[in-house]
């Protein structure tokens, strides 16, 4: 079963664009919720540029989905 801490240790895998550092420790991330194996994540984005909140939209899925899959095994 996954956890929080599951989803913020890969949720360091993802790095915000540009810099060598990811969204967790950037403070990006305001709020996780794991409900039934249902996941919710908050975040408040410090740019307006639409490609650099896609990029980390999809990279945070991807790094999600890749913990979903290693809880599962």
């Amino acid at each position: 079963m996954l956890t929080e801490d599951d989803i913020k240790n890969a949720l360091r895998a993802v790095k915000y664009p540009g810099y060598s550092r990811d969204i967790i420790s950037f403070g990006l991330v305001k709020q996780i919720a794991v409900n039934d194996g249902a996941v919710s994540i908050a975040m408040q984005l410090t740019t307006a540029n639409s490609d650099v909140a896609s990029q980390i939209k999809s990279e945070s899925e991807r790094a999600r989905s890749e913990e979903r899959r290693v809880g599962k095994e």
